[in-house]
């Protein structure tokens, strides 16, 4: 669980830093969503090629040793999978549904509908060292 959690999170940390860094550029939340998913596709993807591929040894070791690590290797081999396709095909959609939370909460609290970026945490500190 350790090791699948690590990898996932380092993928989502390259996702959210590609994000917020096009925040930073000026895209619209929509735009910088979709752009990070392409930018961080061939990193993500080779993070989760090279850990898997260098988990099959184990897996298809037939020594009565190795019979411990198998399942252990499966589940982190195929956690990593599943992970993956969760940080590129729903990761996006889970960051732009909260910013909308946040838009509704804002809107809620103000009586004033903000932009979606307005709202994000990447512009709120921009403006604060602006101040």
């Amino acid at each position: 669980m350790v090791a699948l959690s690590g990898v996932i999170v380092n993928d989502a940390v390259v996702f959210l830093q590609k994000y917020n860094q096009l925040l930073e550029e000026g895209l619209s939340v929509k735009n910088a969503a979709f752009e990070a998913g392409l930018a961080r596709f061939r990193p993500i993807v080779l993070t989760t090629l090279t850990t898997t591929l260098g988990l099959y040894p184990i897996i298809l070791e037939t020594s009565r040793q190795a019979q411990f690590l198998i399942p252990m290797a499966m589940a982190l081999a195929y956690g990593i999978l599943f992970g993956t396709a969760f940080i590129l095909i729903f990761f996006p959609v889970v960051i732009m549904a909260l910013n909308d939370v946040r838009v509704l909460m804002k809107w809620l609290f103000t009586g004033r509908r903000p932009s979606p970026e307005e709202v994000e945490k990447v512009n709120v500190l921009k403006n604060r060292k602006l101040d």
